[in-house]
């Protein structure tokens, strides 16, 4: 059996170096390393294909037939890890692909919107016309009006004046005040009539006190939206 030859990269002769610092044996030259990241193979046979495919081989095969060796061989996407960073980013939801970005859900008030402006438009339209409505009525008038007092009985503490508005069927607000002949009147009042009332009860309470004899008027005098007066009269009798 013949020695093969030896590679000359490895020739150095192993002496001490303190001792023959000089000598040219003691340094060891490389050549340039030759590049082999990429290994070129021709297509795989159907049977070759078969045994990667069975867990084969060392290398990473790809359709051009070029294997890869050592750091740096690319993964495969789409796998777990993947997607739950994805979905924890939001760039993806739990039931879509892989890859297609997640679409964010707008705030509560921006899918309520268009029904708020439903309804406030609605509501809108209800209050002017309302305001219309009541812009377009006629005014309340009053056309008449009537006092009516009792018989006063013997020495009668309070005597009761009723008087009567006659209004037009249209609703407002009557103003009105109490004048006694006794020379004090009343605050100004208001008599709140609703629609198709035509007419409204007011009323006087006159109180006596002692003994004598009188006699006594008690006036109805409205003052707006029309002025009417109406007056009735009694005698208190307690002598």
């Amino acid at each position: 059996m013949s020695t093969p030859p030896e590679d000359p990269r490895l020739r150095f002769v192993r002496t001490d170096p303190a001792s023959r610092p000089d000598d040219p044996d003691l340094t060891v030259t490389l050549p340039p390393a030759e590049p082999a990241a990429t290994l070129h193979l021709p297509p795989p046979s159907p049977s070759s294909a078969a045994g990667t495919e069975a867990g084969t081989g060392t290398g990473t095969g790809t359709a051009e037939g070029e294997t890869r060796f050592g750091p740096g061989v690319p993964g495969a996407s789409g796998t777990a890890d993947d997607r739950a960073t994805e979905i924890w980013r939001g760039t993806l939801t739990p039931d879509g692909p892989s890859g297609v970005p997640a679409r964010r859900r707008r705030p509560w008030w921006r899918r309520e919107l268009p029904s708020l402006l439903v309804v406030v438009a609605v509501v809108v339209a209800v209050v002017l016309g309302m305001r219309s409505c009541a812009a377009a009525r006629s005014p309340l008038h009053v056309v008449g009006a009537t006092v009516t007092a009792p018989e006063a009985g013997r020495c009668a503490k309070t005597v009761v004046v009723t008087g009567v508005l006659r209004t037009d069927g249209n609703p407002g607000t009557v103003d009105y005040r109490w004048k006694r002949s006794d020379g004090t009147a009343s605050a100004v009042l208001h008599q709140e009539v609703g629609e198709n009332v035509r007419s409204s009860e007011v009323v006087l309470r006159w109180s006596f006190d002692g003994r004598g004899t009188m006699k006594a008027t008690a006036t109805l005098e409205v003052l707006s939206p029309d002025r009417v007066t109406a007056s009735a009269a009694f005698t208190y009798d307690c002598s």
